[in-house]
């Protein structure tokens, strides 16, 4: 079994060979990643095997966001202010072809929820958004626990209540 290091992409990582079966994942981590994070936009972090720290086997970013209140589901909804909320957002998540179907994309999922978790503590959040590629990414975060919002298809939301429920 491999055991992955997840960390901050920095240079050293090769991106290039990186290929997910989604172009446009493939691309945003070879040529926007790293502009994205001087530009303070998001934070990238790669999932590399241990003995083999410059192999990118998967990668996420995490950024701030905010939902308006009447997109969350009614049961949240209703604890909250009627303006739109702060969310953390996974914009991407990917996991290389070569290192699918070995639980990597749980490994990440739980590793940026448990960083959403931390920043909690300084920055108030009321759950974790994701924008879905497709029936299968869906069905992966639903596993989890994410529930969709309403009137946008593809976007999902892990109230903060929930974050330690996901679990590799």
């Amino acid at each position: 079994m491999t055991v992955f290091r997840i960390r901050p992409l920095d240079a050293t990582v090769d991106t290039a060979a990186f290929g997910c079966g989604q172009a446009a994942l493939d691309e945003y981590i070879r040529r926007y990643a790293s502009q994205d994070i001087r530009r303070d936009v998001t934070r990238v972090f790669v999932a590399v095997p241990e003995d083999d720290v410059d192999h990118l086997a998967g990668f996420f970013t995490l950024s701030a966001g905010s939902v308006n209140c009447s997109k969350l589901p009614a049961a949240l909804a209703r604890k909250l202010p009627r303006y739109p909320v702060p969310v953390a957002l996974i914009g991407r998540l990917a996991v290389d072809k070569n290192f699918q179907c070995k639980g990597l994309g749980s490994l990440l999922l739980a590793d940026a929820c448990q960083k959403v978790v931390q920043a909690s503590q300084v920055l108030a959040v009321a759950g974790i958004v994701v924008d879905t590629k497709g029936d299968s990414a869906a069905a992966f975060y639903r596993h989890f626990g994410f529930m969709p919002l309403a009137g946008q298809p593809g976007r999902l939301l892990l109230p903060a209540t929930a974050f330690n429920s996901v679990r590799t």
